[in-house]
């Protein structure tokens, strides 16, 4: 894979997590992100919720680890859903890595970049996860980057961010300890939400 060769010189404790279009076995292409260290693919991570009709949608989600943190991979797109930060999160991610490419016309950038913080803080807080976001920023042809890079803690607090209209490397140093607090917000608790909730998603009636 010519995008690991190309990441042999970077440090060989750097997890780097890298979008590409993956060739499928049959049928439409992917789009993806591996996850590279020393040189090395050691996994792949595909997009769930494409918008682009020319890509098909993924249909797993992988845990990978750096050192003895696992995380999950939620591309783009996949981040305005609940259910893939929630599922990585309860398989056991303590960190959520959300490869964007929010390049959009200018008036349409403008309307998403407070959803589009709005929504990493969402999955990091109810998911008691850091996201790490990286995005386009800037502007090209009449298309503007909603610039969404940015490193939230799991309580919502923004550890560092770049700017929207401009390139910029960001970085904060990161803890995960403890256990994570999923397991005190599971609706089970409540017998009566909880069968409410799965005939919502089921369609069908709480016995």
């Amino acid at each position: 894979m010519k995008v690991a060769a190309l990441q042999a010189a970077a440090p060989a404790r750097l997890t780097i997590v890298a979008g590409f279009t993956e060739r499928a076995v049959a049928g439409l292409p992917h789009s993806s992100a591996a996850i590279l260290r020393g040189g090395r693919l050691l996994g792949v991570s595909r997009k769930l919720f494409p918008r682009e009709p020319f890509f098909s949608p993924g249909a797993e989600l992988p845990l990978h680890r750096h050192g003895e943190a696992a995380f999950g991979v939620v591309i783009c797109n996949d981040a305005n859903f609940v259910e893939p930060s929630r599922l990585l999160a309860l398989a056991g991610a303590r960190i959520l890595v959300c490869p964007l490419n929010n390049d959009l016309p200018a008036a349409v950038a403008r309307g998403w970049a407070i959803r589009t913080r709005s929504t990493l803080i969402a999955r990091a807080v109810e998911n008691d996860c850091w996201v790490i976001a990286a995005d386009v920023a800037g502007t090209a042809g009449g298309r503007e980057g909603v610039g969404g890079t940015r490193i939230v803690a799991p309580d919502g607090r923004i550890a560092a961010e770049a700017p929207a209209d401009r390139q910029a490397l960001v970085m904060a140093d990161i803890e995960v300890t403890g256990r994570s607090l999923l397991e005190r917000w599971d609706a089970a608790q409540n017998p009566a939400l909880h069968a409410r909730w799965l005939s919502s998603v089921t369609g069908r009636d709480p016995a």
